[in-house]
């Protein structure tokens, strides 16, 4: 049975991500994900929403539309 389109791009994305990070120390991988983070939120802004905490799963992150 063949893979979903949407599952074969989510495998592809990851793979993508391990080979940018495989090689990084633990700081430029914190250093990494600190900078993806915020190109994230600048790009939700962008399309008008935000993340906010959840109010009902502490650690975790809501979106809404602004």
């Amino acid at each position: 049975m063949s893979e979903p389109k949407a599952m074969r791009e989510i495998h592809e994305i990851r793979e993508k991500i391990y080979e940018e990070t495989k090689d990084l120390s633990p700081e430029e991988y914190s250093e990494y994900r600190k900078r993806r983070n915020r190109e994230v939120e600048e790009s939700l802004l962008k399309g008008g929403y935000k993340l906010i905490p959840s109010e009902d799963t502490p650690g975790c992150m809501r979106l809404i539309r602004i």
